[in-house]
């Protein structure tokens, strides 16, 4: 492989301008600018990432780190897409990782948070415990999270996107349509199905409607979920004449069951989802769902670290952001 040396000889300039010229570090004359970079095109030189970083004491690499999640989905994708198209901006590398762990038991970490200098920050997502956020300020490891699925979102490094009043607004519109039994599905023992349900919750109340969710904490994927609670809220006596979804794969599941009973969506029953995933954008009627703007999220988070890395001292205040619900197809006002 040419070295810098080798540049320079082909140049007929030092080594020292060399390495002006390419780290745009000081003065160089346009003509040895030009001269420098032809003969670097000429060698096909690359310069040592590994020195680079060494001088500059830092590994300019970043982990995303989806803790307990078994599946990465395209909210994950489209996060992570988002956080790397910033950092690579910033000349960094992004690396994606899992990791399942308990929050009582001992924390075995993975071998980029173990290895002492293997990365400069970390950006977090899926479902995290104190003891890892613990573990990372021991070790002085920067880090930013996306908060929503964590029980108190700490005062400082987090960004979350408001649910809550993104459930409010949903059952608001159904309301609006003329819905009265309007009903929530999503477990309740879950910190953001909770938060959802109280964000329905919140505008049920306001109108002096009554409260009706199937909350129950079966072990169950989204969509089973979906369909076994669905069977339940047609068996009452009063069935709904909307659903509100703590999610859109329970929407999905929701949709499947009253698919299969031939219960038409929306004229029969409206149908409402939150996340707005584009795998779900298969489903007809089109789902109106609540639209989170993750790419915007990741831009955020990303933002948020890079600011942690340039003032260590300075710890950003965390940030919420509004969600929006996306009218389509899946709601009209309720059968006469």
């Amino acid at each position: 492989m040419p070295t810098i040396r080798d540049v320079a000889a082909r140049a007929k300039v030092s080594v020292a301008t060399v390495s002006r010229v390419l780290n745009q570090s000081g003065y160089a004359d346009s003509a040895t600018v030009a001269r420098v970079h032809k003969a670097a095109a000429d060698l096909n030189y690359q310069p040592n990432a590994n020195w680079s970083r060494l001088k500059s004491k830092s590994s300019q690499t970043i982990l995303f780190l989806l803790g307990n999640r078994d599946t990465f989905n395209a909210f994950h994708m489209r996060l992570l897409a988002s956080c790397e198209r910033m950092l690579q901006s910033r000349g960094y590398d992004l690396f994606f990782s899992r990791y399942e762990y308990s929050p009582s038991a001992p924390l075995a970490l993975p071998r980029m948070l173990a290895q002492t200098g293997a990365l400069d920050g970390v950006i977090l997502a899926g479902v995290h415990h104190k003891n890892l956020l613990d573990v990372l300020d021991k070790r002085q490891i920067p880090y930013t999270f996306l908060a929503n699925d964590f029980p108190s979102p700490p005062p400082h490094n987090c960004v979350t996107f408001n649910d809550r009043a993104g459930l409010d607004e949903a059952t608001e519109y159904l309301i609006h349509l003329g819905h009265k039994r309007i009903a929530y599905i999503g477990n309740l023992e879950q910190t953001w199905f909770q938060r959802r349900y109280n964000g329905y919750n919140d505008a049920m109340h306001r109108h002096n409607l009554k409260p009706q969710a199937i909350g129950e904490n079966w072990l169950l994927s989204g969509i089973e979920y979906g369909q076994r609670a669905t069977v339940q809220l047609l068996a009452t006596k009063h069935r709904p004449t909307a659903i509100v979804c703590g999610n859109d794969e329970i929407a999905a599941g929701a949709w499947k069951e009253l698919t299969r009973r031939k219960i038409a969506i929306p004229q029969q029953i409206s149908l409402v989802g939150c996340g707005d995933r584009i795998e779900y954008s298969i489903l007809e009627p089109e789902l109106t769902s609540i639209s989170v703007f993750v790419e915007e999220l990741g831009e955020h988070l990303t933002t948020m670290l890079l600011s942690r890395l340039t003032n260590p001292e300075t710890a950003p205040a965390s940030q919420t952001y509004p969600c929006k619900l996306a009218i389509r197809a899946s709601c009209q006002p309720p059968p006469s």
